[in-house]
């Protein structure tokens, strides 16, 4: 599976810098507790700092939620 960076970061492990949008790792394979460290909170600066490039294809192509009628409408009172 492919990764893409989502918050700049300079990995620790190998010192390469990488930027938004970039692929992860920039070569080779990266070890699967990396790739979960990466992705996940539970990494030294405590923000998701990777996707799945799947995941983030999905996301973008989420359709919207459409409201029916009802929804949109605000019921009345019959109260005066």
């Amino acid at each position: 599976m492919e990764y893409i960076v989502i918050k700049t970061f300079t990995d620790k492990d190998d010192k390469h810098h990488y930027a938004v949008g970039d692929r992860y790792p920039y070569r080779g394979f990266a070890k699967k507790e990396r790739l979960e460290e990466l992705s996940t909170k539970n990494n030294m600066r405590g923000i998701v700092l990777i996707k799945a490039k799947d995941a983030k294809k999905a996301e973008s192509e989420e359709p919207e939620k459409k409201t029916s009628e009802k929804e949109e409408k605000p019921k009345r009172s019959s109260k005066k």
